[in-house]
């Protein structure tokens, strides 16, 4: 009897291991470096006129994921889910792989009737700004047409 309950003492305590393992990780307690390194996406519109975001070719955007230590190159993969709001704002999903091969994931929020969104190969810099705040910087015109 007392194998047994030794036993499922030890089960318990492994099921009660796991769980803890997996609340961290869902809270994001959890050192990945694919974790958002960057600012809350309210926090990026905050910061920003989303209405002129990309003017002169430059893009706020909010890292979802990926690593960014210092101002690198990249083509753009892909650039998704682009509906507007009621206000007009786009919050285009694109993966763009960096001059190291990494990929990162960015929302970019603007207004597709005044500046575009990316176009897939599309050459582009992609640079660490302060207080967290992640560019992109399309090295040609952004402008609507």
């Amino acid at each position: 009897m007392s194998k047994r309950l030794a036993g499922l003492a030890a089960i318990l305590s492994c099921i009660l291991i796991l769980a803890s393992c997996q609340s961290k990780i869902s809270q994001g307690k959890d050192a990945s470096p694919n974790k958002d390194p960057g600012l809350s996406e309210k926090q990026v519109e905050a910061k920003i006129n989303v209405q002129q975001n990309g003017k002169n070719n430059l893009y706020a955007v909010n890292l979802v994921s990926g690593k960014l230590g210092t101002k690198t190159t990249g083509k753009v993969l892909t650039d998704t889910d682009c509906t507007a709001d009621i206000k007009g704002v786009s919050r285009c999903k694109s993966k763009i792989k960096l001059a190291d091969g990494s990929v990162m994931k960015v929302i970019t929020p603007h207004n597709m009737k005044y500046y575009r969104c990316y176009n897939i190969g599309e050459k582009v810099t992609v640079i660490p700004g302060k207080d967290g705040q992640t560019y992109v910087r399309v090295n040609t015109s952004s402008k609507a047409s």
